[in-house]
């Protein structure tokens, strides 16, 4: 599923390129795709902005918003309105513009949704403060920390305090900074809270410059895979020496999701 170092890659490329259309009109190949909350027309309403909350794209109009959620394998790419669309197998929803641009969402597995609303909120509503929000600061970040008695994993994945953070940036994100997945919030010192806050910034600010990363189904609006898989220190290593101190990579199921972690550079503690 792409996380926020892919969604922020789409949001960044496709700024230049929409900013400014005028929709003529919205077409659903796949109806539950696209989700009309707003009861008014997109007939005539222009793209002012682009913006991103966490792992969700919102095309602000003049009236109303566009919010997309690519899910797991959800894609945007703009055409220039030529060509038959019959040879894209897995096109769920298009934007016609009146220049005769269209903007395409393919999606092969179908789960990912246009919602059209009246209010950002009637979407983000339980989607917290995104992970490169500027008014993130680590004192927010470890106030909401120390207070859960959940897992660390569990929390950054939650999307309800943090936004943006998948299975793949947070197992990285731990890594580097020496905590083990299964830890709990509230055992975390500030000194490794600040770790953590650090760990977070530095590795999506470095995925966004890689584009993201490409496991299988990723592509930027120009259909290009990102490179940041390149990188990856534990995701997708089980088994493999780790880079530091060289033991194995293990795998094991936290939170819900396969987790990737150094049983050596991530020692579980029992207090702070």
């Amino acid at each position: 599923m792409p996380e926020l170092p892919e969604v922020e890659t789409v949001v960044r490329e496709l700024r230049p390129l929409v900013v400014g259309k005028t929709i003529d009109r919205v077409k659903a190949i796949w109806q539950k795709t696209f989700v009309d909350q707003a009861g008014l027309s997109l007939s005539g309403q222009i793209i002012q902005k682009i913006d991103r909350r966490g792992k969700y794209i919102i095309l602000v109009l003049n009236r109303s918003y566009l919010i997309v959620h690519l899910r797991m394998t959800g894609r945007l790419s703009l055409s220039n309105g030529q060509g038959d669309l019959s040879g894209i197998p897995h096109l769920r929803c298009l934007i016609q513009f009146k220049d005769g641009g269209r903007l395409l969402f393919e999606d092969m597995r179908k789960f990912g949704r246009i919602y059209h609303v009246k209010e950002v909120e009637e979407v983000l509503k339980n989607v917290g403060i995104d992970a490169l929000d500027t008014h993130l600061t680590f004192e927010h970040f470890y106030d909401y920390l120390k207070n859960r008695k959940m897992g660390v994993k569990a929390f950054l994945m939650s999307q309800k305090w943090i936004a943006g953070l998948g299975n793949i940036y947070t197992d990285e994100s731990l890594f580097l900074a020496k905590i083990h997945p299964e830890q709990a919030c509230d055992q975390i010192s500030p000194g490794q809270g600040r770790k953590l806050f650090t760990a977070v910034q530095e590795i999506l600010h470095r995925a966004v410059e890689n584009m993201g990363s490409t496991i299988s189904d990723y592509r930027d609006a120009y259909g290009n895979p990102g490179r940041n898989q390149l990188y990856f220190k534990v995701y997708g290593r089980a088994g493999k020496p780790c880079f530091v101190c060289g033991a194995l990579i293990e795998k094991k199921k936290v939170a819900g999701r396969g987790t990737h972690f150094c049983p050596q550079c991530q020692k579980l503690r029992g207090s702070k």
